[in-house]
C-alpha cells in the first residue's frame, strides 16, 4: 500500500471550472514513459488528467491508427475503420440531427473527422463547417464531400475566427479529448449566436457504486495504473458538465440521454 500524498501538495487549476482546487487522485496512466495522473477538482468534482495532453500528444493519439479498424475512434460502437463505418455513421447522423432542436441554420462540427455527419446535416438544409485535427480526414471531407472543413486543433483557432455565427454546433466524442475544455467553450460562445445550440455526446461518470470505490482508494491512498493511455483527458459528471457549461455562458436545456458511462446533452448559449 502506497503512503498517503502530503498534505502540502500543490494544487493544480481545473480545466473546467479554473478554480486552483484540483488534488491528485489514486490513478493514473502510463504511456511513452510518463505518468499522467487523474486529478480531481474539490471545487466542481472534475476528474482530469495532469499533466495536461499537448499537441505532440494529441498529434500521437489522432493519427491515421485512430480511425483504423484497429484504433480507438469506434469506442466500441461500430465495427470497422471509419470508412467502412460509412452507412452506421449516417444512420446515427440522422439520430443525432432529430435530437437537435433547429431544423436550419449555420452548423459547425468540431471533430468532424471524414464528415459524414457534416454531409447528413447539409442534405437536411444546414450550412456546414467543420474542424478536423487529424490531417487524412479533414482532406478526405474537403475532397468527397466539398465540405468546408479546417485541418487543426480547435486550440490553435482564433477566437475571432467567426463572429455570432453559428447557431448549432455539434461535438461528438470530442468535448472530453480537449486538454482544455473551458477555454474551448469560451471561444464557442464567441463564434455562437445568443440562443444557439450545442450538442455534446460523450462518456459521463454518473455511477455512484464507482464513485464509492473511488472514495475508498483515495482513503487508503492505494494508487492504480488505469489500462490504455489518456485518450479522455477529462473524467465528466453531471456537476462538472454543467458547472464547465455555466462558467462559459451556457444552459443545460435537455439530457436527452444518460447513462452510468455516457450522456447526449443539448445546451444553449444564454441570450444575455
Amino acid at each position: 500500500m502506497s503512503s498517503s500524498p502530503s498534505s502540502k501538495v500543490a494544487v493544480t487549476a481545473c480545466p473546467a471550472c479554473d478554480a486552483t482546487a484540483a488534488v491528485p487522485d489514486p490513478f493514473y496512466y502510463l504511456w511513452h514513459g510518463n505518468e499522467y495522473v487523474i486529478h480531481r477538482c474539490r471545487a466542481c468534482t472534475h476528474q482530469f488528467v495532469h499533466p495536461s495532453i499537448s499537441a505532440a500528444d494529441q498529434a500521437d493519439m489522432y493519427s491515421d491508427h485512430y480511425f483504423s479498424a484497429g484504433g480507438d475512434w469506434v469506442c466500441g460502437m461500430f465495427e470497422g475503420s471509419y470508412s467502412d463505418a460509412e452507412a452506421e455513421i449516417r444512420k446515427e447522423a440522422h439520430e443525432v440531427l432529430a435530437y437537435i432542436p433547429e431544423a436550419s441554420g449555420n452548423l459547425l462540427d468540431i471533430g468532424c473527422a471524414g464528415g459524414v455527419f457534416l454531409d447528413e446535416a447539409r442534405k437536411k438544409g444546414f450550412i456546414v463547417s467543420g474542424i478536423e485535427l487529424n490531417a487524412t480526414q479533414a482532406e478526405s471531407a474537403r475532397t468527397r464531400f466539398s465540405l468546408p472543413v479546417m485541418t487543426g486543433r480547435i486550440e490553435d483557432v482564433p477566437a475571432d475566427k467567426w463572429k455570432a455565427e453559428f447557431d448549432v454546433v455539434t461535438l461528438m466524442d470530442c468535448l472530453e479529448h480537449l486538454p482544455r475544455p473551458l477555454d474551448a467553450f469560451r471561444k464557442v460562445a464567441e463564434w455562437t449566436r445568443p440562443g444557439a445550440v450545442v450538442f455534446i455526446r460523450g462518456p459521463l461518470v454518473n455511477d455512484p457504486v464507482g464513485s464509492l470505490k473511488e472514495s475508498l482508494r483515495r482513503l487508503v491512498w492505494k494508487r492504480k495504473q488505469l489500462p490504455g493511455y489518456p485518450l479522455d483527458a477529462n473524467i465528466f459528471n453531471r456537476r462538472s458538465l454543467a458547472v464547465m457549461l455555466d462558467r462559459a455562458g451556457f444552459d443545460v436545456e435537455n439530457w436527452v440521454s444518460s447513462t452510468k458511462t455516457f450522456a447526449n446533452v443539448i445546451v444553449r448559449r444564454r441570450r444575455s
